[in-house]
């Protein structure tokens, strides 16, 4: 049994490191109309006109409309990491960034894939977002918001800093 819930543990964050690595290479995961996909980040655009000052031709340009954006995001453990030698936590998020655009909604489902009687976790980030989501060994939880104040902002637990760390960067349209 023991076994079995640690393979689902381990499926469950090697999944989250895939959609992670395709988050990075300019993928996003997200959900529309209540179905999963895989889709550019770019899909959300539309052509705006623009008009060269040189030729006064008009030219077509994408411009980013706000998006939902839904982020998986679980607690996991670095495997054979020594706490005492290193003096830090074994334990990290398993989406070190989230990449969202300013005006996005953003959703993120929060999981503590601790055993009972295991370790409290949280998803915080301070100022300007004040989002502070603690749960207890096995629990998970919803955060939602409007990612309206545009720069790099830290998430963290704030039981297990400095290494349960990830970053929220949100960019400017266009």
């Amino acid at each position: 049994m023991k076994k079995q819930k640690f393979a689902v543990i381990v499926l469950a964050a090697v999944l989250v490191v895939v959609i992670s690595s395709y988050s990075t290479m300019g993928l996003v995961y997200a959900q529309r109309n209540n179905s999963a996909s895989m889709s550019p980040s770019t899909t959300n655009m539309t052509l705006a006109p623009q008009v060269s000052s040189k030729q006064n031709a008009t030219t077509t340009a994408a411009v980013p409309q706000p998006a939902n954006k839904t982020f998986y995001v679980f607690t996991a453990e670095v495997p054979d990491l020594n706490e005492t030698k290193l003096g830090i936590k074994a334990d990290v998020f398993t989406l070190p960034i989230m990449e969202v655009n300013k005006g996005d909604s953003v959703t993120v489902h929060f999981y503590n894939l601790e055993p009972q009687g295991g370790d409290r976790h949280s998803f915080t980030i301070g100022a300007p977002y004040n989002i502070d989501k603690d749960l207890g060994p096995g629990e998970n939880g919803i955060i939602t918001f409007k990612a309206d104040h545009e720069g790099i902002f830290q998430y963290y637990c704030k039981y297990h800093e400095p290494a349960m760390i990830g970053q929220l960067v949100v960019s400017l349209k266009g």
